[in-house]
Order: structure tokens, then C-alpha cells, then sequence
């Protein structure tokens, strides 16, 4: 009998649509379900429930969920990085084609998951590299990816952080992308395997597996096939943007099976810039899966 494992996500997930389609998850004794958290608050919250089993999530609330109890669910959770998966798929400052100026823009209100994410303290970066003191932004917390670039689009935003098919949908509806990932680091990752104790190592080892696997032939199968494997879970999921954003070694997904320490050392690097709760960077290892 298979084992069925619950992935809490953001936005969708192309490696899981990958692994479906090729029947990778069957092959290993995998039944992987996914199910679209609304934040992060709400994804750590279910990860400790036992609402979901895997979190697919940025390192940084790993950084900040699994050290400190300094987060917004007032608990430190035993999480650990199973492995990455991308570093970043894109992500950027994206902001409504009608403002002009970084100065229009620091008067504008702008769109985070959380005002202490990661991609919270990102977007805080990028605005000091235009000149914005973040404290000096009001901000709304509206959660997701995919909230945020719908808030964007209909115009309840004037900026946010957006990333993978949002940002592809974002883009071609006119929003500007004024930063990105790769201007604060070369380094930045942007998505993780995240696993509380108690799974079964002979389980982890078995989605590990369907994982690189899946990785694989995103990067390399013939660009139709892909195409067409994503684009039946949506049409944004579908491009050539898409497809190159997954493909792009600076941004893209990660063949890697290993947290590196130094990525997270950026991350910690971002939140002392921004004078978050910033975790002993002694400690990084412990939060790679073993």
C-alpha cells in the first residue's frame, strides 16, 4: 500500500505535477497530495497539526519558525530541511504600470504574506536599494503568492513580491518588474522541503528520490512534453516564460539533493540587514535533515 503524504504549497508545485505525470510517486510507494496553504502562519500551523506532512516553503521560515518561538504562531516547531528545490523561480518586486518613481512608490501601499516572511524582509531589501525606508511603507498583509499578484492585478496593491506562474500572469497583464532575486544575491534560495520527526526515513528517502527524479526531466525532457505536462494544470503553467524561469540556473530549480549552509547564511544576512530576528549561524547545520 502506497503511503499518502500531504504537501502544504503556496502556488503549485511543478515538481509534483511532474512526479504525477510520470508516475514517479507510485513507482516509489508515494500517494503525494497537495494541499494550497494561505500563508505562512497557516502552513507551519498545519505542519504541526499534522495537517499536512511536508512543507514546501521558503528556508527562511524554517529559519524563523524551527529557532525561535519569536514567530507568529508564539512556538519554536521541529522542522527540518529535507532538501532544496529553487532559488526563487523568479522572484521579484513587481509594481502596477502607473506608478513612475520610487517615490510614488514609498507612498503607495504595498502587499506581504506576513510582515515578518522572508519574502517580506526580501521585498524590505529591495526597497532600501531604491531608496525606501521600509518603515516608512504601510503594508498589507494578504497572504499568498497567488492573493497577492491577484491583488496586484485588480489593483488593491501597488506592489509585492511575486514569483513562478503569478509573476508570468502578472507580467503579461502589464506589472513592471523593478527588482529581483538576483540583485540582492546569487545565492538566494527560494524554496525548500521542509519535515517535522516521525516520517519514516525509508519514506523520506523514497520522496527524495521522486523528487530528483522529477527535477530531471523538468530540466531536461524535451520542452513540449513539459509544456504540456504543466500547462493542463494551468495556462500560465504552460509557457515558455514558465519554463524558462524553472530552467534558469540563476533562479531555476535546484538538481542539488543538499541544503547548502551557505545559502542560509544569505538569509540570515538579509534578516540582520533588516533588523529581524536573526538565528545563530552556528546552529544552521541542525536544521538540515541529516
Amino acid at each position: 500500500m502506497a503511503t499518502r503524504l500531504s504537501l502544504g504549497q503556496f502556488s503549485v508545485s511543478p515538481v509534483v505535477l511532474a512526479a504525477a505525470h510520470l508516475g514517479l510517486d507510485a513507482a516509489h510507494g508515494l500517494d503525494l497530495v497537495t494541499t494550497a496553504v494561505p500563508s505562512s502562519p497557516g502552513q507551519f500551523s498545519a505542519l504541526r497539526s499534522g495537517e499536512i506532512d511536508v512543507a514546501i516553503t521558503s528556508p527562511d521560515n524554517v529559519l524563523l519558525y524551527a529557532t525561535t518561538d519569536r514567530n507568529p504562531l508564539g512556538e519554536q516547531i521541529n522542522v527540518r530541511m529535507l532538501r532544496p528545490i529553487d532559488r526563487g523561480l523568479g522572484l521579484a518586486l513587481l509594481v502596477r504600470p502607473e506608478v513612475g518613481s520610487a517615490a510614488e512608490l514609498a507612498q503607495r501601499r504595498l502587499a506581504v504574506d506576513v510582515v515578518r516572511s522572508g519574502f517580506a524582509l526580501l521585498l524590505f531589501t529591495m526597497l532600501a536599494d531604491l531608496g525606501i525606508d521600509y518603515r516608512d511603507v504601510a503594508f498589507d498583509e494578504l497572504g499568498s503568492t497567488p492573493a497577492r499578484g491577484a491583488a496586484l492585478i485588480e489593483g488593491r496593491t501597488s506592489g509585492t513580491i511575486l514569483n513562478a506562474e503569478t509573476r508570468v500572469s502578472a507580467e503579461a497583464d502589464g506589472m513592471q518588474v523593478w527588482r529581483t532575486s538576483t540583485d540582492v544575491s546569487d545565492r538566494y534560495l527560494g524554496t525548500v522541503l521542509a519535515v517535522p520527526p516521525g516520517i519514516d526515513d525509508d519514506v523520506l528517502r523514497s520522496l527524495s528520490a521522486v523528487w530528483a527524479a522529477a527535477t530531471d526531466w523538468l530540466l531536461h525532457a524535451p520542452e513540449n512534453d513539459v509544456r504540456a505536462c504543466l500547462g493542463e494544470a494551468g495556462a500560465a503553467l504552460g509557457t515558455a516564460a514558465y519554463l524558462a524561469l524553472l530552467r534558469d540556473p540563476r533562479v531555476g530549480l535546484l538538481e542539488s539533493d543538499r541544503v547548502d549552509v551557505a545559502d542560509l547564511e544569505v538569509l540570515v544576512g538579509i534578516r540582520r540587514s533588516c533588523g529581524a530576528f536573526t538565528p545563530d549561524v552556528d546552529g544552521l547545520a541542525d536544521l538540515v535533515h541529516p
